[in-house]
């Protein structure tokens, strides 16, 4: 799965609520990574994000049908709604651990909107990396069930540099494919798929 093979999750599940809660990740320099998330609403779209030093890459995340930008963080002072749901946020911790700039944002239902969120993200993610001046830095996304489908059509509107797809085959047969889309691995019910 592209989650296991590029950041190196490990399935070794806690024991205990309290071995989850105090889970972080170590950096290759050996120093610990924890959860300090930004939040922000743009146009009451929820945003949510951090930055390790020195980033070496992006990674939007998008979730999945009733899922929201707070699963993928711990409830701290600076999010009081986030859940942390077990997977979510070890995605955010590894991929911080490996020095990329993480952002979240939630869908205005319960589902992405294929027609009409792709826009509102593409102009949320494009602001927000000019903000953050990571610009030159590559951007990945990664998406899971509906995140999935919505990061497949997205990449028609964005540059990626790659797209990884969970529980999704994407929205291929609704999309022209041209030389711009990003490569990209999928991964649902069973089935690895890499083009």
């Amino acid at each position: 799965m592209f989650v296991i093979a590029i950041l190196g999750i490990d399935k070794k599940k806690p024991t205990s609520q309290s071995a989850v809660t105090n889970q972080k990740r170590s950096n290759l320099d050996g120093s610990r990574v924890q959860f300090d998330p930004t939040v922000e609403f743009l146009n009451n779209t929820e945003v949510i994000w951090q930055i390790p030093d020195s980033p070496k890459s992006v990674l939007f995340l998008a979730h999945g049908c009733n899922g929201r930008a707070s699963n993928f963080w711990d409830k701290s002072p600076n999010c009081n709604h986030c859940v942390g749901l077990p997977e979510e946020r070890l995605i955010v911790l590894e991929a911080l651990a490996r020095k990329f700039a993480v952002l979240t944002v939630s869908s205005k239902g319960k589902c992405w909107s294929l027609m009409k969120e792709p826009l509102v993200v593409k102009r949320i993610i494009k602001w927000w990396v000019e903000k953050q001046n990571l610009e030159n830095l590559p951007l990945v996304a990664l998406g899971a069930s509906s995140g999935g489908y919505f990061v497949s059509m997205l990449a028609t509107k964005m540059k990626f540099s790659s797209i990884a797809l969970m529980i999704a085959e994407g929205v291929y047969d609704r999309i022209d494919i041209t030389n711009h889309y990003p490569p990209m691995i999928a991964e649902g019910e069973g089935r690895g798929r890499c083009c």
